[in-house]
């Protein structure tokens, strides 16, 4: 149940850190433009949660021996496993898929934020669990 709460609180994370960018940059932030940056954040946030993140992360904590050292895994989550989300965002721009640099300036950091949130939910899911213990 705590994964699960992780995974639904870094996207909501992320999905404010793109508007509060969005806000910053100095644009006026509508109902449409949260929503708009909620769907195209939140959404595949929560699928890179399910499919990324929590596979990653119990695979480096299974080849660990547990979750040391704790700073590891919120890097890991944000950085090695949003590589794909990046590449993703990198070809939108190469594609011209995108407006421009602003929007991938805008989705890469609200990945980084629900990456780095999932890592340390993932923390206080594993608390000082060893693997393979039954606590």
């Amino acid at each position: 149940m705590r994964l699960i709460l992780a995974a639904l609180v870094s996207c909501l994370a992320g999905s404010l850190a793109g508007v509060g960018l969005m806000y910053a940059g100095g644009e006026p932030v509508g109902f449409e433009d949260a929503l708009g940056v909620g769907s195209f954040v939140f959404v595949p946030a929560l699928l890179c949660c399910a499919l990324l993140y929590a596979p990653g992360l119990f695979w480096l904590r299974r080849r660990r021996g547990g979750c040391r050292p704790a700073y590891l895994f919120p890097l890991v989550s944000a950085l090695v496993l949003n590589l794909p989300a990046f590449a993703f965002i990198a070809g939108g721009l190469l594609l011209n898929n995108f407006s421009g640099a602003s929007e991938a300036a805008l989705f890469a950091p609200a990945y980084v934020v629900a990456g780095l949130l999932f890592g340390l939910g993932f923390l206080w899911h594993c608390g000082n669990k060893e693997v393979g213990s039954r606590q």
